[in-house]
Protein backbone atom coordinates (compact mmCIF):
# COMPACT_ATOMS: atom_id res chain seq x y z
CA UNK A 1 0.00 0.00 0.00
CA UNK A 2 3.12 2.32 0.47
CA UNK A 3 5.20 1.73 -1.92
CA UNK A 4 3.54 3.94 -4.50
CA UNK A 5 3.72 6.74 -1.92
CA UNK A 6 7.56 6.09 -1.14
CA UNK A 7 8.21 5.74 -4.96
CA UNK A 8 6.65 9.43 -5.08
CA UNK A 9 3.84 8.32 -7.26
CA UNK A 10 0.79 9.70 -4.80
CA UNK A 11 0.86 11.17 -1.60
CA UNK A 12 -0.54 9.40 1.50
CA UNK A 13 -3.34 12.08 1.40
CA UNK A 14 -4.52 10.89 -1.85
CA UNK A 15 -5.04 7.16 -0.04
CA UNK A 16 -6.70 8.47 2.94
CA UNK A 17 -8.83 10.86 1.33
CA UNK A 18 -10.25 8.42 -1.37
CA UNK A 19 -9.20 10.59 -4.11
CA UNK A 20 -7.17 6.57 -4.89
CA UNK A 21 -8.63 3.42 -4.76
CA UNK A 22 -6.73 -0.02 -4.68
CA UNK A 23 -7.65 -0.55 -8.29
CA UNK A 24 -5.32 2.62 -8.27
CA UNK A 25 -2.71 1.17 -6.08
CA UNK A 26 -2.70 -1.78 -7.80
CA UNK A 27 -1.87 -0.43 -11.17
CA UNK A 28 1.01 1.38 -9.36
CA UNK A 29 2.71 -1.28 -7.74
CA UNK A 30 2.14 -3.14 -11.27
CA UNK A 31 4.32 -0.46 -12.80
CA UNK A 32 6.69 -0.42 -9.61
CA UNK A 33 7.28 -3.93 -10.23
CA UNK A 34 7.51 -4.16 -13.81
CA UNK A 35 10.14 -1.15 -13.77
CA UNK A 36 11.96 -3.12 -11.33
CA UNK A 37 11.77 -6.09 -13.83
CA UNK A 38 13.24 -3.54 -16.19
CA UNK A 39 16.10 -2.84 -14.36
CA UNK A 40 16.70 -5.99 -12.97
CA UNK A 41 17.22 -7.48 -16.72
CA UNK A 42 18.72 -4.42 -17.93
CA UNK A 43 21.72 -4.89 -14.98
CA UNK A 44 22.23 -8.37 -16.62
CA UNK A 45 22.04 -8.00 -19.79
CA UNK A 46 25.45 -5.01 -19.87
CA UNK A 47 26.99 -7.94 -17.26
CA UNK A 48 27.03 -10.33 -20.23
Amino acid sequence: MMRPVIAGMCKMESLKDGALDLEDVALMNDALDAKTENEIRSNAARKE
